[in-house]
């Protein structure tokens, strides 16, 4: 459709693309820009505001945990001196917590006895329990200190303000918790510092801080007036929250409770909210607490959004002014130059696409290749021959089409080419279809340059010559096989007759008297005679004069009349014979040639296999054809054995005579019959495929 356009419309079409695509790339890289500069504003904006409330908050605690270090030096200096000790002790409490409206408790327990062991002597008494032990609870209680004595302090978990500072012999901050005052359960934490009187444990001092004291603080921190921040206990619980509902409760992010309780920074982007946590760590405490910033990423991009759609308004006018200049400009080329330049590349084309055609229709195969050997072009004349579609071989290396053992060859012959600039041309080689069968082709190499002259690449034209070299072989067989023939006609009537004559008078010799000197060597002579004999008739038909007597008859009935014959042989070497015959119908078959066939076939199955092997013997139809399949379990033929198969006097035995294939071939020739072999490391599958067609006719 673009091609029919007037050349107006097409140069109108092809500059605005070129300016919208332009002004679209400015207006996006403007906008992730802006995102970009608006993001790292914020995000250091948010770790400078978490850096900077940490340190506030540590500060606090800091100071909360020296006024209890405090009490710690000086209650153990009391408890040294002789006299009243726990007035004065009370007297210090009630002092600290006049003097720190940000407590809202101050508090001391001592181990039993462990303070002037007199116990016994308060039990029960005004801010004691049953205990005696010194453990006053001072608070805030309408604004003045209120006595209670302290509870649940031996109860695992509601014990916690005492156990654990008992147990680890460490100042301590405790996790949010409720603890009852007055009858009302206040949410709060404490600040707590073990006694050590002569490195004897005898109790704690502790301060009482409520989540509400550290929510005022927290709750004024809005970084750029839209985030918000949080402050998190080493267990990830709540201290304080911009949702007082969610005070004391426990955080879900798992990766960042996991960060918090290590005292680990961590930054995470959850719920379109950027959120940065820092650690903030307390005196001598094991248990780091961590300062949360938040600020949402909607609210941090929406200055660069307004940048943005400035910058397309801006944009859409540039792009009205723009069209209107285009207009003007391709109204005004109509020169007959470029009319001239566009004929020209029309032609171009349409040679391109003739050319391109050429490539597709013809019978070779035309690859194109990188210096690197991989595939860039593949013709249909390529699929025919290797069999791979195009989708499935461009992109891969051409040593996917060359034999292992002609990959260095293949490999040095396209280095010569690409760094001498010199074509190969009808080099004959072995290629590999996709099936794996290998192929006999002809490659003409040639390097491919651009248009500064350097090689960036090489074509490959293919032919392939597998059915010419196939019937090369099979005519020198065939001739080998009639120059047989014909000397087997011409001399294997004078040799026999000689021969007749003089085992006739062997056989006399041996049945005369006083010749027992002789009695051992005449039977070999006989015996080799035979073999002789044997051989003549091997020659005998090869011989393309032989007359052939067809009759129809079941290849199955002529395994089974000669099976007993090759299961005795078998049974003499140690070997098995396995036989597997089907319905198969009758072919038009002379009864000796085949007979002579399958024993030829068996016995060098049976040569070919150590003791213990199995000679397996099958029919069975195959699309058009009869198939007699017999297969040993050897090591196999060579390739190049197998190669010249049915090539008279071709042997690999010491004492064959190669002339056993050479009459199964031509046997199998005189009933249109075809002989292959399938070998590999566990044996060897000869196969005879008679066509059921010219059978019938």
């Amino acid at each position: 459709m673009f091609k029919s356009l007037n050349l107006r419309t097409k140069f109108l079409i092809s500059m605005g693309l070129v300016v919208l695509m332009s002004l679209s790339l400015v207006i996006a890289i403007l906008s992730m820009n802006s995102v970009e500069m608006a993001k790292t504003l914020a995000y250091q904006v948010a770790e400078e505001t978490a850096r900077n409330n940490s340190n506030f908050i540590q500060a606090e605690l800091e100071a909360s945990m020296d006024t209890v270090r405090t009490l710690s030096y000086t209650f153990q200096e009391v408890a040294l001196t002789k006299g009243t000790k726990r007035e004065v002790l009370n007297n210090i409490l009630i002092n600290v917590l006049k003097d720190n409206p940000k407590f809202f408790g101050a508090w001391t327990l001592w181990e039993p006895n462990a303070l002037d062991g007199k116990d016994s002597e308060y039990i029960n008494k005004p801010g004691y329990d049953g205990t005696g032990r010194f453990i006053p609870y001072w608070s805030r209680l309408n604004g003045q200190p209120h006595l209670e004595p302290l509870v649940n302090y031996s109860i695992k978990g509601a014990g916690e303000y005492y156990l654990i500072p008992r147990e680890t012999k460490r100042e301590t901050i405790m996790e949010p918790y409720y603890y009852p005052v007055a009858g009302k359960d206040v949410l709060l934490t404490s600040v707590v510092v073990p006694l050590v009187v002569n490195n004897t444990f005898v109790g704690v001092v502790g301060v009482d801080i409520t989540l509400d004291t550290i929510q005022k603080v927290v709750s004024e921190i809005r970084p750029l007036e839209i985030g918000y921040a949080r402050l998190l206990s080493n267990q990830g619980k709540y201290v304080a929250h911009n949702e007082a509902d969610k005070i004391g409760k426990t955080m879900q992010n798992l990766q960042g409770k996991e960060a918090v309780r290590l005292g680990e920074s961590y930054t995470t982007t959850r719920n379109g909210v950027y959120e940065i946590y820092l650690p903030i760590s307390v005196g001598r405490t094991s248990a780091p607490w961590s300062m949360v910033v938040g600020i949402p990423v909607e609210e941090i991009l929406s200055k660069a959004n307004s940048i943005r759609d400035f910058a397309i308004v801006i944009g859409v006018i540039a792009l009205i002014i723009m069209g209107f200049v285009i207009y003007q400009v391709a109204s005004s080329i109509t020169n007959r130059y470029l009319m001239a330049e566009i004929r020209e590349r029309s032609q171009i084309e349409e040679k391109a696409l003739r050319f391109a055609s050429i490539v597709e229709s013809t019978d070779d195969g035309i690859i194109g290749m990188d210096p690197n050997g991989i595939i860039l072009d593949w013709n249909r004349g390529a699929e025919r021959i290797f069999g791979y579609l195009e989708r499935e071989i461009v992109g891969k290396s051409i040593m996917k089409l060359i034999p292992q053992d002609k990959q260095c060859e293949f490999d040095e012959i396209l280095c010569n080419i690409l760094s001498q600039s010199l074509p190969m041309t009808h080099y004959e080689t072995i290629s590999q279809r996709k099936d794996g069968q290998l192929i006999n082709v002809y490659y003409t190499v040639s390097p491919i340059k651009d248009h500064f002259g350097k090689i960036v690449g090489a074509s490959n034209i293919i032919k392939d010559v597998t059915a010419e070299r196939k019937l090369e072989k099979e005519m020198i067989r065939m001739d080998q096989m009639a120059l047989v023939g014909e000397m087997a006609a011409s001399i294997g009537h004078e040799v026999r007759n000689p021969m007749t004559t003089v085992r006739g008078f062997l056989q006399l010799l041996g049945e005369q008297k006083n010749t027992d000197k002789y009695s051992e060597y005449i039977p070999l002579m006989i015996s080799e005679l035979d073999r002789a004999n044997a051989i003549i008739s091997e020659f005998l038909s090869i011989s393309r004069t032989k007359t052939t007597e067809f009759a129809r008859q079941n290849l199955n009935d002529i395994i089974e009349c000669i099976l007993p014959l090759i299961q005795a042989e078998a049974t003499s070497e140690e070997k098995l014979i396995k036989v597997e015959l089907t319905a198969i119908p009758d072919l038009f078959l002379d009864h000796k040639e085949i007979r002579q066939v399958i024993l030829n076939l068996t016995r060098n199955g049976l040569e070919a296999m150590d003791i213990g092997g199995c000679l397996t013997i099958r029919t069975f139809l195959n699309e058009q054809n009869v198939v007699l399949a017999i297969q040993d379990e050897g090591e196999g033929i060579s390739p190049e054995v197998i190669d010249r198969l049915g090539t008279p006097f071709l042997t690999t035995k010491d004492k064959g005579t190669g002339l056993g294939l050479a009459v199964c071939f031509g046997i199998a020739a005189r009933h249109n019959a075809k002989i292959t072999a399938q070998t590999g490391k566990q044996g060897t599958t000869f196969l005879m495929k008679f066509a059921l067609k010219q059978s019938d006719s």
